[in-house]
């Protein structure tokens, strides 16, 4: 059997100092190596768990439909913790997906688990904009007013255009869509194409015809 690994840490810094990262290699390569599995890749993302369109999870789900593999988290909230969107994509997708911590549940209780990892998720929001409310009552000035000027908003949607164009997923996207273009196919045809192979838009969303232009 073929697995994917995948990994995800939630800040920069632990991306680089490798907290949690280890962790959760350790518990994905211990129960491949238990089944006698192949480990053909693994994938790690320095994200929140909020979105579910992450390079890297993205990359891993293709390579799972590359190799008919496993794709295999330490836990599920790796995955995501925005609920059972994620769930949803892969089984349309035909991937089947375990926790390496335990491998034996079944689709009750991967679901139960998904469902929990979006409640922490939101908790957390609550909590932070309960905080952040109470820092304002005492006159603490919140947020960067240069954001708010024409340089700060050109500076942003600069930085959105180069964060597109880096994505490994949009560029992906583009590529296939280039060629189905060249090949005479409609705008329409190509969105349908790019949704039926698992292309998402850079907000995690299917394709239309006029995310299709912009694409292009």
């Amino acid at each position: 059997m073929n697995y994917i690994g995948y990994y995800r840490v939630s800040t920069k810094e632990q991306g680089v100092s490798g907290l949690g990262l280890a962790s959760q290699q350790e518990s994905v390569r211990r129960y491949i190596s238990s089944v006698n599995g192949n480990l053909i890749e693994e994938f790690t993302d320095v994200a929140s768990g909020k979105a579910d369109n992450r390079e890297n999870l993205n990359n891993a789900i293709i390579a799972c439909q590359k190799y008919k593999a496993v794709l295999v988290v330490k836990k599920l909230d790796r995955l995501s913790r925005g609920g059972f969107k994620i769930a949803v994509r892969l089984d349309e997708l035909g991937i089947d997906y375990i926790e390496s911590d335990s491998p034996n549940d079944n689709e009750l209780l991967k679901n139960l688990k998904l469902a929990i990892a979006k409640d922490e998720r939101q908790k957390i929001s609550e909590r932070t904009k309960a905080a952040l409310a109470i820092r304002k009552s005492q006159g603490v000035k919140l947020g960067n007013l240069k954001n708010l000027t024409d340089e700060g908003r050109l500076k942003g949607s600069e930085a959105m255009r180069l964060k597109k164009e880096l994505n490994e997923n949009n560029r992906r996207a583009r590529a296939h869509a280039m060629t189905l273009r060249k090949d005479g196919m409609t705008l329409q045809q190509i969105a349908h194409e790019l949704n039926t192979h698992g292309f998402q838009t850079s907000r995690g969303k299917e394709f239309s015809p006029t995310q299709v232009s912009r694409l292009l």
